[in-house]
């Protein structure tokens, strides 16, 4: 059985993309931040299609946190291949402290399986960890898988992988790469995530959902 990866060969800029100019003479740090956190609903569907010209293979919606004292950089279809990336900032000095991009994919349906979703779930981890992961940390440091788990996402079952590298240019990095299997065909999405572990602490899995490419992949929502 074959899972088909849409831009595959075009994921080489993925990780690059999280490079920005880092200043040290701000201290920042996302959870201690306060004032107004609210989210912005991205839709797409036939319409993002019509008014855009960018095909959505399965309509979906994110919900992508809008906090104090951090921008939001979207960019749809951006270099690289992504269906679209968002990229946090924080301002003056500007500092990259997360992005996230999602990414078309094809996850069989698997109906012949004996557990069909338990199969899906199963492909679902051995595309993040055999060719998502290779492609996402290229080029980086010491680069290392920490986790992969079954998580779920809006009463649906995903995989996610939890891994670190360091890149040159701002330090080290948190990765979370998800597999948000659709339900009702095998058009399905990814997301790449790289946090900035300097700006934010992740130290567990509670720490890791509340960071903003944390919030916006678990909100996935296939509609």
């Amino acid at each position: 059985m074959r899972i088909f990866l849409a831009v595959i060969m075009a994921m080489v800029g993925w990780s690059t993309c999280a490079q920005a100019q880092v200043s040290g003479s701000v201290e920042f740090n996302l959870f201690e931040l306060e004032g107004v956190s609210s989210n912005r609903i991205f839709i797409f569907d036939e319409a993002y299609t019509r008014q855009y010209g960018v095909p959505v293979p399965a309509p979906f919606t994110l919900q992508v946190p809008d906090q104090d004292q951090v921008e939001l950089i979207a960019d749809g279809q951006p270099e690289g291949g992504a269906f679209l990336r968002l990229t946090f900032v924080t301002g003056e000095p500007r500092q990259f402290v997360e992005n996230i991009q999602v990414v078309t994919a094809t996850i069989p349906m698997a109906e012949e399986a004996e557990d069909p979703q338990a199969t899906r779930l199963q492909l679902s981890a051995n595309l993040l960890q055999e060719r998502v992961f290779p492609v996402a940390v290229q080029g980086f440091q010491d680069a290392e898988v920490l986790a992969i788990e079954v998580f779920e996402f809006n009463g649906h079952m995903g995989v996610h992988l939890v891994g670190r590298y360091v890149d040159p240019a701002i330090g080290p990095m948190l990765l979370r790469l998800t597999a948000h299997p659709n339900p009702n065909q095998p058009e399905s999405y990814l997301t790449v995530g790289n946090i900035n572990l300097a700006l934010v602490p992740v130290t567990d899995g509670d720490s890791l959902r509340q960071s903003l490419s944390g919030r916006t992949a678990n909100s996935l929502t296939y509609d």
